[in-house]
C-alpha cells in the first residue's frame, strides 16, 4: 500500500471535508478524490459516505480508521529509523581491541555514547593479528591495535605503547643495567593463552636480549603476576599501558631496543562503507584533538 494513500484517508476521516483535507494534504480536490478511490479500490472497501457536507466515514471504515493511524505511525517510525540507519544515527558496532586500550577506550566510547545513544558497541578483546583477519572478513567494523605490515587498512594513529621490567621498589638498584636486573632476578610472566600477541613480543625481546635461555614462570592472570612481583620472588615485563591502568606502585622502567616499542591506532577496511562506522571515527578524531588541545 502506498503510504500517500493511507495518509490521506487519515486526513479526509479526521476534516470531514475533500476542500479542507486536500488544503492540507497540499493536493488538489480531484487528485484526493483519485487517491480514495484507488485505496477504496486496492482494499475492496467502501471507507466514505459522500454528501453535500462533505464525507463522512462508513461503517468500514470507522472499523479501519483506528488501525490506519497506528499503521501510520508505524511506517512513520520504520522511516525513522531507516533515516537513522542510513546517516549512522542508529545500528550496531563490533570493535576489536588489544589491552594496551584498556586506558583510552573508556573515554573513547563514552564520547561516542554520548552522541549517539542508540547505537549498540560491542567490544571484543583479540590481538591485532586476529584483529586485522577480522576487518577483512568483515567480522569487526574497527579495530584499536597495533600497526599492520601492510597497506589493506586504513589505520589512525593514536599513540604508542612500550615495554617495562616491572619490579618491588626494593628490588630496583639504578646500578644494575635492565638486563642484569631481568638476569639476576626470577622472570613472571603472562603466558601465550591470557595474552598471546604480548607472549610473543616478549618472547622475542628476551631472545634479541640473550635472555630466552633463563627459566621463566608463566601465569594466566595480570593480577597474580604483580601479586608475585609485589612479594619480592620475582619481575616482569608488561607494557605500560597495563601497568598505567592499574594505577600501581610498582618500580616501571622501559625498555628500548628491538620493537620495545610499537604504534597503536584505529584500524578498518577501506573497502566497505559503513556510515556508522565514519561516525565513531569523526568522534574519535574529535576526542583526540580535545584532549591533545587540554594537555
Amino acid at each position: 500500500m502506498d503510504n500517500k494513500l493511507l495518509k490521506s484517508f487519515i486526513i479526509l476521516s479526521q476534516s470531514r471535508s475533500y476542500r479542507e483535507a486536500a488544503e492540507k494534504l497540499f493536493i488538489t480536490q480531484p487528485a484526493l478524490t483519485k487517491q480514495i478511490n484507488l485505496l477504496e479500490q486496492e482494499l475492496d472497501l467502501s471507507l466514505f459516505e459522500r454528501d453535500n457536507h462533505g464525507a463522512r466515514l462508513s461503517a468500514e471504515g470507522e472499523m479501519l480508521y483506528r488501525n490506519a493511524l497506528v499503521l501510520d505511525e508505524q511506517i512513520n517510525h520504520f522511516l525513522c529509523v531507516a533515516k537513522k540507519i542510513r546517516t549512522g544515527k542508529t545500528g550496531n558496532l563490533n570493535i576489536g581491541y588489544t589491552s594496551s586500550f584498556l586506558n583510552i577506550i573508556p573515554n573513547i566510547i563514552n564520547a561516542f555514547n554520548n552522541q549517539y545513544p542508540n547505537i549498540n558497541i560491542k567490544l571484543i578483546e583479540m590481538p591485532s593479528v586476529q584483529q586485522e583477519q577480522e576487518l577483512l572478513k568483515g567480522r569487526i567494523d574497527l579495530g584499536f591495535m597495533r600497526k599492520t605490515e601492510g597497506d589493506t587498512l586504513s589505520f589512525m594513529p593514536l599513540g604508542n605503547d612500550y615495554l617495562c621490567v616491572v619490579t618491588h621498589p626494593d628490588i630496583k638498584n639504578r646500578k644494575k643495567s635492565i638486563d642484569d636486573l631481568i638476569d639476576t632476578h626470577n622472570i613472571i610472566l603472562l603466558s601465550e593463552i591470557s595474552n598471546p600477541e604480548l607472549y610473543h613480543v616478549i618472547s622475542d625481546y628476551l631472545k634479541h636480549r640473550h635472555l630466552d635461555k633463563k627459566p621463566v614462570q608463566y601465569l594466566t592472570n595480570v593480577y597474580s603476576v604483580l601479586a608475585l612481583v609485589g612479594s619480592r620472588m620475582g619481575v616482569t615485563l608488561l607494557p605500560h599501558s597495563i601497568i598505567s591502568f592499574l594505577k600501581s606502585n610498582f618500580s616501571c622502567e622501559a625498555l628500548t631496543d628491538f620493537h620495545s616499542e610499537w604504534v597503536l591506532g584505529l584500524a578498518w577496511n577501506k573497502k566497505v562503507d559503513i556510515p556508522l562506522r565514519t561516525e565513531f571515527i569523526n568522534s574519535v578524531v574529535e576526542n583526540n584533538q580535545s584532549e591533545n588541545s587540554n594537555s
